[in-house]
């Protein structure tokens, strides 16, 4: 499956710059948030959201600026490392921990004997623990309002709280919701003074953390509760989407798309647009043509520039540019790149990234020979690669005086682009597909 060209692996401190080579991502991403708002493609089980409510709860009475003795783990990531913890040391099935994130470092400590911390947990735990993957989610359906519960999730808490029969939970009462709290937040807070989690495998909270909060175990309930929320929203086309996806026409293209992506780990979500068009009201039409038409611009510029990594790849050694200028899909792009520019620009404008697309890719739009163009194509590259914060990225190939290229060794190539009309970048489909399986929409 092709994701967008970013990836969680890319070293903070690298000089490569291994992510979206042709500055694509940036204009995609904002036209996915368009589509559908608040998803993000690591998004696949809801009931991280739910889990989000009761950790809000749970750390609802510490001051906002606590922090454990390590200096930085706040109170919402100390039960982090918990609710992770419990779910690795309860649930024995791995396909049942599949899509949690942190799994993996949880389970070594667990190996280890040592306690859970920072040291021992995710590096960015804010962007890739679960409450960093849906945080964003939590905020747009008002579930988390600056770090304290929102409307959405009082009312997703209390849905939860009832159909576990936990009934006092996060409420100033008593009862066996009350106590269930207490654990939760006594262990927290125990952990806080430590650094590191301060409760043994003998613990009764880990088998409370399965039973009640484990990402695949919502009740009837709250799965229509974490539908509406997610429907609901009144910005983008989230449900005009879903409602189509889960429909006979849609899921049996969605089954098409995942049987291509199975089968020659291509994931393309052109077929699905086109068909969504047809029934689709005018903006949502707009948008879909915005992206249609920048996904064919952004397969042309991909194919091209994979094109010159292959033959680069094939040379070892320096490639002359007439080389690469006679590759398949740089022919094919410097041909038709300055008709689909135009076509492009005219599609984006509507839905506000005109000014964007035109400060990027302008350069590229001038008719010329494969050759001018495909040296404006490398050109294009270096200029992303040395505007990529915090000081600029090595391009992926060194350049010489007479303008043949050597490729650096992280980036060879065993073949050169598709030259099909499949997308580079994904739009929230997948998520969305796996939110409908656990929600029971489908």
């Amino acid at each position: 499956m092709l994701m967008p060209f970013l990836s969680a692996k890319d070293p903070a401190a690298s000089s490569e710059g291994t992510l979206d080579p042709l500055g694509l991502y940036q204009i995609a991403d904002a036209l996915a948030v368009k589509l559908v708002p608040g998803i993000r493609e690591r998004m696949k089980h809801p009931r991280f959201l739910t889990l989000t409510a009761v950790s809000l709860a749970v750390c609802g009475g510490f001051d906002d600026d606590t922090l454990a003795k390590d200096g930085v783990s706040e109170p919402w990531q100390v039960f982090e490392w918990h609710v992770v913890e419990g779910l690795v040391r309860s649930i024995k099935e791995k396909d049942q921990l599949r899509g949690l994130p942190g799994n993996d470092k949880v389970s070594r400590s667990i190996q280890d004997g040592a306690p859970v911390s920072a040291r021992r947990y995710l590096k960015t735990p804010s962007v890739f623990g679960f409450h960093g993957v849906y945080r964003l989610l939590a905020r747009t359906l008002k579930i988390d309002m600056n770090g304290r519960l929102g409307e959405g999730g009082y009312r997703l808490l209390s849905i939860w709280s009832e159909e576990q029969d936990l009934a006092g939970f996060g409420e100033m009462s008593s009862g066996k919701g009350a106590d269930v709290l207490k654990i939760w937040k006594d262990a927290v807070r125990d952990s806080l003074a430590k650094g590191a989690v301060a409760r043994s495998g003998a613990w009764q909270g880990w088998q409370l953390i399965a039973r009640h909060l484990s990402p695949h175990n919502a009740g009837p309930a709250e799965k229509r509760a974490l539908s509406d929320l997610i429907l609901s929203h009144e910005k983008g086309y989230t449900r005009e989407l879903a409602e189509f996806m889960i429909s006979a026409a849609g899921s049996a293209i969605v089954q098409q798309i995942r049987a291509i992506d199975e089968k020659d780990s291509v994931w393309s979500e052109r077929p699905f647009h086109k068909a969504l068009r047809k029934v689709a009201g005018a903006d949502l039409r707009e948008l879909l043509d915005a992206i249609t038409a920048y996904e064919t611009f952004a397969r042309l510029l991909q194919d091209a520039f994979e094109d010159c990594l292959h033959e680069m790849t094939r040379h070892r050694g320096k490639t002359p540019v007439e080389i690469l200028a006679d590759c398949q899909n740089v022919k094919n792009a410097a041909e038709r790149i300055p008709m689909e520019y135009g076509q492009t620009m005219d599609r984006l404008e509507p839905v506000g990234e005109l000014a964007r697309f035109q400060q990027a890719f302008a350069p590229l739009a001038d008719k010329g020979s494969p050759r001018d163009w495909v040296v404006r194509l490398l050109e294009h590259h270096r200029r992303v690669q040395m505007n990529k914060p915090p000081n600029g990225k090595l391009p992926w190939f060194d350049r010489f005086d007479d303008g043949s290229c050597i490729i650096r060794q992280s980036y060879v190539r065993d073949k050169g682009g598709r030259g099909d009309d499949s997308y580079v970048h994904t739009y929230r489909l997948n998520s969305l597909w796996s939110f409908a399986l656990d929600m029971g929409m489908l």
